[in-house]
């Protein structure tokens, strides 16, 4: 869940250690490792209607658009510049990126099997496996029309500084395409204003906790490295070579519109609180496992520290080896459901990984909305997360983690007796719609044997749309897919 690294959390030259892997900048897009900058993200979800002309547009043109990854990272070395400078200005700073779903890569490969199952099924396949609310027949039942009944073949990620930067862009693909792609869906998210930029809709700062990359990130005190094989084809990790050689460079992308019901999570926050005996700032924290600033809950679990959320020399250096009986952050809690750091070996935690990129969607509360404690117009976060299995890394930490009330295993409480950890309470879906509960939302920090259970009454997050989609290399969409 984030948006491309501030200029302080950039990762520094590649190749910054010996024997790192040494990184094709030039051919990976842009949005995978790094992030493409942007004050405004647009979503077109297209499907490809002349074949031929549009591989004949996407030779000839459209490949040599695309954003890259060596161009997202001089970016962030100019924009540091800028500000150091004293300069806030914003850029344009174009961005454009492109995927395509199993049936878009089938229309353009005939027979391509990219040996992902997920990513050949389908989001919308793939949805009840997920516990997200589906009907009889596993459709979903709380997706926008587009996602149920259209044929999606691919999406363009078109990205910028202000949005007439991003519809010249958008002006300038459609033009090159003309008639050979068709428009399903097409939605543009935006950072929140002011103050709030950084932060979802819920009010946290978002994208505090990224994987370092090995051969690209100079990693901040408690990243961990990680091999660049988890996030992209064809590099040292899970997978020694791509199930086809043009995967090189190449990521699958999982792409999820999720509305958050910002009014009812704040009323439930402040009802939950109440009954508890507990302030309703400190039970949002605990829930998150961070405070809305994006100080961690395992540095500072009774007070926010301000300074120390967005500073990533600290907002990362900790683990939950020394809180062992929740007492500082839950074992429920969001963060430490989905980086469950030091909770399990490294060796089962580090193949699940996922790079977040997303971006927040929809209009700021009304006044009617705060005063009524319901949402009247929809808002959320297009969610997109990159990584080289789809099963065994977006999949597994959302079903296996965040959808899994037994996990973490074989926690205690104090007194000794067996924690019943509960749903993620953010992202985790309880399929049926039934109640969600987490273990231990009062704290017993420093010492205290308080036992309490939170139930939460409905999903805050619904799922409203979703495409797994594969993002390939500049040279796989110069030939292999517009041959």
């Amino acid at each position: 869940m984030s948006e491309a690294l501030t200029p302080q959390q950039l990762q520094k030259a590649p190749g910054t250690q010996p024997g790192d892997p040494k990184l094709d900048l030039d051919q990976i897009q842009g949005d995978v490792l790094i992030g493409l900058q942007k004050f405004f993200e647009r979503f077109v979800f297209f499907a490809i209607q002349d074949a031929p002309a549009f591989k004949a547009a996407l030779r000839q043109d459209l490949a040599k658009r695309i954003t890259t990854t060596r161009e997202v990272h001089q970016r962030e070395f100019d924009l540091n510049a800028l500000k150091i400078q004293g300069k806030r200005d914003r850029l344009p700073l174009i961005g454009l990126n492109l995927g395509f779903t199993a049936e878009g890569i089938g229309l353009l490969v005939p027979g391509a099997d990219l040996g992902d199952p997920s990513f050949a099924n389908g989001a919308k396949k793939q949805a009840a496996a997920l516990n997200d609310p589906v009907d009889g027949q596993g459709n979903p039942t709380t997706w926008l029309a587009a996602f149920l009944n259209a044929t999606i073949h691919g999406v363009f990620l078109v990205t910028g500084g202000t949005a007439s930067a991003v519809q010249e862009e958008f002006d300038r693909i459609t033009g090159l395409l003309g008639h050979a792609i068709s428009v399903v869906y097409d939605e543009t998210g935006q950072s929140r204003p002011g103050l709030e930029r950084g932060h979802e809709h819920f009010g946290w700062l978002d994208g505090v906790s990224q994987p370092g990359i090995k051969g690209l990130s100079d990693p901040f005190p408690g990243q961990q490295l990680l091999d660049p094989g988890f996030f992209v084809f064809g590099y040292p990790g899970p997978t020694a070579a791509p199930p086809l050689p043009w995967m090189r460079n190449g990521a699958f992308m999982v792409f999820r519109r999720l509305q958050q019901l910002v009014p009812e999570f704040h009323q439930f926050l402040v009802t939950e609180a109440n009954d508890q005996g507990m302030d309703s700032v400190l039970l949002g924290g605990r829930l998150v496992g961070r405070w809305q600033s994006g100080a961690p809950m395992e540095l500072t679990p009774l007070q926010d520290d301000s300074t120390l959320g967005p500073d990533p020399q600290r907002n990362n250096n900790f683990d939950f080896a020394d809180d062992q009986g929740e007492r500082r952050c839950p074992f429920g809690a969001h963060i430490r459901k989905t980086n469950p750091r030091k909770d399990i070996p490294e060796q089962f935690l580090d193949p699940h990984r996922i790079i977040r990129a997303g971006i927040p969607f929809g209009p700021e509360l009304s006044t009617a909305e705060q005063q009524g404690d319901a949402t009247e117009q929809e808002r959320g976060l297009m969610f997109v997360c990159y990584q080289t299995s789809i099963p065994e890394q977006f999949e597994f930490v959302q079903n296996k983690w965040a959808n899994n009330p037994g996990f973490v295993p074989g926690k205690h409480h104090p007194d000794g007796t067996v924690v019943s950890v509960g749903f993620d309470p953010i992202i985790g879906q309880n399929a049926g719609g039934a109640p969600r509960t987490t273990d231990e939302p009062v704290p017993n920090y420093p010492t205290g044997n308080v036992r309490s259970t939170l139930h939460e009454p409905q999903n805050f997050i619904v799922p409203t749309a979703a495409a797994y989609c594969f993002v390939p290399s500049i040279a796989a969409l110069e030939n292999e897919l517009s041959a």
